[in-house]
């Protein structure tokens, strides 16, 4: 049975198979907020930058995420497959964090009326020696931390901390003229990259539409607090509770396990391989090598509940990266639309 890998990191792909073109490209979270006048004063440039775009009167951040099934007919001719998908994550603060810890309000909205947008899954992560699940729809507190903006994102209990993210640099970029003619790595480091492909000869959107009047994009630059260990099913079957399917029932400590081969990661691990380390509140061998995601990250075998299971790990103060639309070295921007320039982008596009 082949080992299953779930990575929250973000991954893109533009892939040719038979008729079928396969255009993809995934991302992650998003705030916001805004305050007093009093407290806005004490803002640093980071907080104040945050601010001007998350705050939910002033439209709040909007994350594109992309995967275009693009189909041949009898004739040859391409079609945009209806099972595509294309649409935002959308997050605002009703007030600033200077006031005191906000929830994050968060949507999910479709850029094309023709396509839907996925149903949101949870994810599983090992704390204090147990499996959590994260909450669905997500719950993201987000506080300031001196001159940074803290998200928790909590478990499905509302209660406990899943993982944890700093922004240490929003950068907010207007964008002005035709859309065709906008920044580079707007198009190459996000998923709105998609759009610049062709259908049939032909563009995916109006090539001579122009950015609605404020219209900009946010530039983040994140980092992990505290260790992750996100763990999930390593064979069949799959699951979705507290009690992902182990690598082995047989084996109860990591010494009787190795080696293992690992078909997700294409390699015989041994002992030697990595160390054991208590992570999780579990005891873990976790490799010495990187695993190969686009932030950093490391194969972990565990022990609980009498055999060994499979995960993940993100270390602490690992900056998140995205690997570019069409590959290549990872980036550590991530890039986030404001409410103008999302309506430009539904507005130009004609799939």
């Amino acid at each position: 049975m082949k080992e299953k890998t779930r990575r929250l990191v973000i991954e893109r792909a533009i892939t040719l198979t038979g008729t079928a073109l396969l255009l993809s490209a995934c991302g992650g979270g998003s705030s916001g907020s805004s305050g007093s006048a009093a407290n806005a004063a004490n803002l640093s440039d980071t907080q104040k930058s945050y601010e001007s775009v998350a705050l939910a009167a002033n439209g709040g951040l909007h994350y594109v995420y992309g995967s275009l099934s693009l189909t041949t007919s009898s004739s040859g001719a391409l079609s945009v497959s209806p099972s595509s998908l294309f649409y935002t994550d959308d997050s605002s603060l009703p007030q600033s964090p200077a006031n005191g810890p906000q929830m994050l309000s968060i949507a999910t909205t479709s850029l094309s009326a023709s396509l839907k947008v996925p149903t949101p899954s949870a994810y599983r992560e090992v704390i204090n020696g147990a499996v959590n699940l994260s909450s669905v729809p997500a719950q993201v507190r987000v506080s300031y931390t001196g001159p940074n903006v803290r998200e928790d994102y909590l478990a499905a209990d509302g209660q406990t901390v899943m993982r944890t993210y700093l922004g240490t640099s929003y950068t907010v970029v207007p964008l002005t003229g035709l859309v065709s003619a906008s920044p580079a790595d707007l198009f190459a480091n996000s998923p709105l990259g998609l759009i610049t492909n062709s259908l049939n000869g032909k563009s995916l959107y109006n090539t001579q539409a122009s950015w609605q009047a404020g219209a900009a994009y946010t530039k983040v630059v994140r980092q992990t607090v505290g260790d992750e260990l996100f763990t999930y099913d390593c064979v069949s079957p799959a699951t979705t509770g507290t009690t992902p399917t182990p690598c082995s029932t047989t084996a109860s400590t990591l010494e009787s396990f190795f080696p293992y081969a690992s078909t997700a990661d294409g390699k015989t691990y041994q002992l030697s391989d990595g160390q054991i380390f208590t992570e999780g509140g579990v005891r873990a061998w976790v490799a010495n090598a990187q695993l190969g995601g686009s932030t950093t990250d490391y194969r972990v075998y565990y022990q609980i509940n009498g055999g060994i299971s499979a995960a993940y790990l993100i270390k602490d103060g690992t900056t998140l990266q995205v690997a570019p639309l069409g590959g290549g070295t990872p980036q550590s921007s991530y890039y986030f639309l404001n409410g103008a320039a999302v309506q430009t982008i539904k507005s130009a596009i004609n799939f």
